[in-house]
């Protein structure tokens, strides 16, 4: 669609509009005069132009607008007359700090709670932004400047409870995050000159006992930060798209004193389970996909008996030993999919409360046969006798049949008496 379509003046029962992803250029005062929504979606457009006076009939009942990714290049006034609008989301739009009218982002001030922004251009921090001051989520999503000012966060420093901030050109964590006091969640990710240098521990001062939700994904890191040490509060890291190839057992001792229960190292070049990892005894979730790993050995995993969920995905894992795995009583869920296994592996008997198994793969498929299944067949009955069932995603290769289907009914016709 080129325009919003026009609505009749009938009981509106609905509570959002959906426009996304069209080719609307403009929103014109005439759109929204008989509707009575809380939230509109017009993200993926080419939005240029707000007129005065469109939201008009919504100023009291708006809460949330998507103008994400459009062609906006300033802060339309009317904005400022919504009166209690609660999410601006206006990433995407080449919106320079000047852009961002002070006036405008003043009579915002009293309800905004979510703001994301930024684009690829974006040169300096919109200092307005500080009349935000019952923020709690804040979102900057690109921009080529090196460094954030000190004032970055005043006005919302004891209000923000996430931060986000991605693609930019930025050389380390902005300093100004130390006055940030209730910080729980902070994304810092694809921030690729920032390097280990740019992870600075005074920047954490203010949030080493709030913080549960830490990501550094694709930052340039080649460790683990120091800053690790300090985050007490700590339960969910994710380390993604880092060149770390090698963990040792001094980089996972900055976090064995945590409280971490879900460690993401995906896609971090690593060649093989790193055993430093049995240092991390209360880890539910472990996500080691999209590595180089190409064994699973005995003495891999050990100790992490709260383990609940482990991803292997997409790594070179031909060979898992029998003897794998001891220890997992906890886990249930194992995903094992796009690796160059062609056997199911015989250690998951090792694993005495698994339901899933994950061996879904489009090039090496699973052999099934009487000599390679039966001992399947057999597992998967004492589970079922002890009340316990076990799943199994995943095909055949020399039959179109999936492997947990073969196993229950080709075994017992052509292999054995059942």
């Amino acid at each position: 669609m080129t325009q919003v379509p026009n609505s009749t003046p009938v009981t509106w029962p609905y509570k959002i509009i959906d426009l996304r992803n069209n080719l609307i250029s403009r929103i014109q005062q005439i759109n929204f005069q008989n509707v009575n929504v809380s939230e509109i979606l017009l993200q993926g457009n080419i939005i240029n132009n707000i007129e005065d006076g469109a939201f008009f009939n919504l100023k009291n009942d708006l809460r949330k607008l998507d103008l994400s990714n459009n062609s906006l290049t300033f802060l339309p006034s009317e904005l400022g007359r919504v009166n209690q609008l609660e999410f601006l989301d206006l990433r995407g739009n080449p919106i320079f700090s000047t852009g961002f009218n002070d006036t405008i982002m003043r009579q915002m001030g009293d309800y905004m709670r979510t703001f994301y922004f930024g684009h690829e251009q974006l040169d300096h921090w919109p200092i307005s932004i500080r009349h935000f001051q019952q923020l709690r989520k804040l979102e900057l999503n690109g921009g080529v400047m090196s460094e954030l000012p000190i004032s970055a966060f005043d006005g919302f420093e004891w209000t923000l409870r996430e931060l986000t901030i991605r693609n930019t050109k930025l050389i380390s964590v902005p300093i100004a995050l130390q006055y940030v006091h209730s910080v729980e969640v902070f994304h810092f990710d694809d921030n690729i000159i920032v390097g280990d240098a740019g992870i600075l521990a005074p920047a954490f001062a203010g949030m080493v006992s709030t913080t549960r939700i830490l990501t550094l994904e694709n930052d340039g890191l080649t460790d683990f930060p120091d800053i690790l040490l300090t985050l007490r509060e700590l339960q969910n890291l994710s380390l993604a798209r880092n060149r770390l190839e090698f963990v040792s057992d001094a980089s996972v001792q900055k976090i064995a004193s945590t409280k971490l229960t879900i460690l993401k190292l995906e896609n971090c070049d690593l060649d093989r389970i790193p055993g430093a990892l049995s240092q991390l005894t209360s880890l539910n979730d472990l996500d080691l996909s999209h590595n180089r790993i190409y064994t699973i050995e005995r003495n891999d995993l050990l100790q992490l008996n709260q383990l609940r969920h482990l991803t292997l995905n997409s790594n070179d894992v031909g060979y898992i030993s029998n003897s794998s795995f001891q220890g997992l009583t906890a886990l249930r869920k194992l995903e094992l999919a796009n690796t160059r296994l062609t056997l199911v592996p015989e250690a998951i008997r090792n694993i005495p409360n698994l339901e899933e198994l994950d061996l879904t793969n489009t090039d090496a498929l699973i052999e099934c046969n009487c000599e390679r299944m039966i001992w399947l067949y057999q597992h998967l009955k004492a589970l079922r006798d002890l009340h316990k069932n076990l799943t199994i995603y995943g095909e055949c290769e020399t039959i179109t049949e999936g492997i947990e289907n073969y196993a229950w009914t080709r075994v017992c016709d052509y292999c054995i008496t059942c």
